[in-house]
Parts: structure tokens; sequence; C-alpha cells
């Protein structure tokens, strides 16, 4: 014969609540749960937890309303909007009392329609990373996520909101514009382009997320900064107006009898302008080497680069 247990509403939730956490860590252990590649019920930052209620559909929005969750990633809000979806469920399955199921359906109803606008906007972002593009004259094509692939093991920073501001675009008055600045999630770092001896080129993902540093008041904000000449090949010729990218890179595709039609002294774009630089840095090394000269008993095999700079590679004379 079955035994009936009849629980009061309180002890029926906090019944569900220790079923779903029973195999969880203690709190700010940081650990996850034995045999579980979870991430959702753990404490692994206990900076990162937001404080939930489900008992009705406003405690959700409440919820959802909080500074704590808006000020979340988007990959954390999915996280909680899962975990009160999950529990809801639980709940709403062993609810016997009609009212209490009545009050908490509703409250599903309302989270369930949340849950399936955060996987669109987790898949509009996913597309939006192949759509975001940059593209030369000669038709080479690089995607957001092709750049974010080649740049994967540079570290994320923080740098400097202040020294951002003089080459951020502007976007007053326009209100589609105003739009995307207060929806932009700074979770996610900027992107800067910058020679190899760090000097600044551009901003080439995120300047909705830098402005709305910069409306915020913040200091800082993540960044990954990319000397644009360790790019690959394929991603750097498309960017090859920017920045003073090796002149062998720039004019692969030129001809001896174009290069030879430019006018150095009048260069007219970036790519000229970037082959005459080259040029000029060929001329100084000449002149270089020539001055150079290997001392007595030695003689020149050759060239080597030492600190940036070529040197004759002089070897002891043999007899």
């Amino acid at each position: 014969m079955k035994k009936i247990i009849r629980l009061t509403e309180s002890e029926f939730i906090s019944l569900v609540k220790r079923v779903i956490n029973e195999s969880d860590p203690k709190v700010g252990t940081g650990k996850k749960p034995k045999d579980s590649d979870r991430r959702l019920y753990t404490d692994e930052n206990p900076s990162d937890t937001v404080s939930v209620k489900f008992r009705t559909k406003q405690d959700i929005v409440d919820t959802l309303n909080k500074e704590s969750f808006k000020s979340k990633s988007h990959a954390r809000q999915s996280q909680i909007i899962n975990l009160i979806h999950q529990r809801l469920r639980v709940a709403l399955e062993r609810a016997k009392d009609p009212e209490v199921k009545k009050r908490l359906r509703a409250a599903f109803e309302y989270i369930e329609s949340k849950k399936e606008a955060s996987k669109r906007k987790t898949k509009g972002m996913k597309e939006g990373l192949h759509d975001t593009s940059w593209q030369n004259d000669e038709g080479d094509k690089v995607t957001l996520m092709d750049l974010l692939n080649a740049t994967e093991d540079i570290p994320v920073e923080r740098v400097s909101v202040e020294e951002l501001k003089p080459h951020l675009l502007s976007w007053d008055g326009d209100e589609e514009e105003i739009i995307k600045i207060d929806s932009a999630d700074l979770q996610y770092p900027i992107l800067i382009f910058v020679e190899n001896d760090g000097e600044f080129i551009s901003i080439i993902d995120g300047h909705h997320r830098a402005q709305k540093a910069v409306r915020k008041g913040l200091e800082t904000i993540k960044a990954k900064v990319i000397p644009i000449n360790d790019l690959p090949k394929d991603i750097r010729k498309v960017f090859s107006h920017m920045g003073r990218q090796e002149e062998s890179e720039v004019t692969e595709k030129w001809s001896e009898k174009y290069k030879k039609s430019i006018n150095c002294n009048n260069p007219k774009g970036f790519s000229q302008k970037a082959h005459c630089d080259g040029k000029h840095k060929k001329n100084e090394m000449k002149e270089e080497e020539l001055t150079e000269k290997c001392w007595a008993g030695y003689t020149q095999k050759g060239m080597k680069t030492m600190f940036g700079k070529k040197y004759p590679n002089c070897v002891k004379k043999t007899k």
C-alpha cells in the first residue's frame, strides 16, 4: 500500500529545490557536481550569481529586471533563464492544487517565451559573426568569425576608454545607432588593429561597445589588441590599406610596369603609400649595408640580421 504524504506549498517548493540541488557542491567551492559537466547550478564565481524567484510570473519579471541580471553576458543570462525554466517545469509537473498549477503555468509560459527569445538571440549572434565581413577591391573577403579564429590566442586585456575617444565613430542624433549602443554587450572585447610597435591603427570591431563605455563613464574596456602584421597572409591582404604593412604583401599582384609608374613624391592612396614606404626602407638599408665593412682578416658571406637591422656576415678568411 502506497503511503501518501501531504505537503504545504512552501514545503513542496523547498523539496523541489533540494532535489534539484542535492548533487551540487557546497556554495563557494567552485566545483561542478560529480560526473557532470553542468555549470547551471554551480557557484564557480560567487560574485557572478543572481538571486532568482519564480513563485509567480511577476517574480520572474522582477528577477529579469534586476541590474545584477542585466549586467551579465548573454551567455550567462541564458543559463539563468534555463535554470528558472527547469525549476518551474518540475514544480508544474508535481503540483496538484488547481490554483497552484494555474499560477505556476502562467509563470512557466512566461519563462518559456523568454527562453525562446534567448535562443533566437543566440542564433542571431552566431549568424552575425559570419554576416559581418570586410572585402578588398580584388574580392577577397574576411568574416568576423575568420578574424576571431585567427586571433584566438591573443589575450583579452583592458584598455583606456579615454585613449579610444579620438578614434570613435559618433552617431549623435541617429536613433537606430543609439539603440545599438544601448544594447551593446560589454562582456565581449572590442578588436583593435595596431602596428607591431604598438601604434594605433583602427578599431576594427566594437565601436558601439566603445561608445557605450564612454556613455557609462567607464575607465577601461575589454579589448584584443591585434598587431596587423601578425595576421595570416590571406586576412592581412584584405586590410592591405591599413597600417604600415610590408610592401611585398601589399603589392604582390602589381606588375613591374605599374610599380615603376608610381610617383613616390606624390603617392595616391594607402596602397601606393605603403609601397613607397617599403621602397624607402629598402633604399635606406642598402645605404647602411654599403657603409659596413668587414675588419682585416675577415670576408663577407651574405647578410645577417641583429636587432632588426641587417649587417654583413663576416667570417674569418681561410688560408
